[in-house]
């Protein structure tokens, strides 16, 4: 997790507009594709029984 805080760091010295556009989708991404994971694996734990 530590090295995606430095990535995103990095990428601060561009224009901060399109960082701050970027690292809200990327979150946002983020945070569907662990809430997703999370359905699919309770979906797939709950179907064996």
């Amino acid at each position: 997790m530590m090295e995606l805080a430095l990535l995103l760091q990095a990428g601060d010295t561009g224009d901060p507009t399109s960082i701050g556009l970027f690292r809200f989708f990327l979150g946002f991404f983020l945070i569907v594709l662990i809430f997703s994971s999370f359905l699919f694996f309770t979906y797939w734990i709950s179907k064996d029984e």
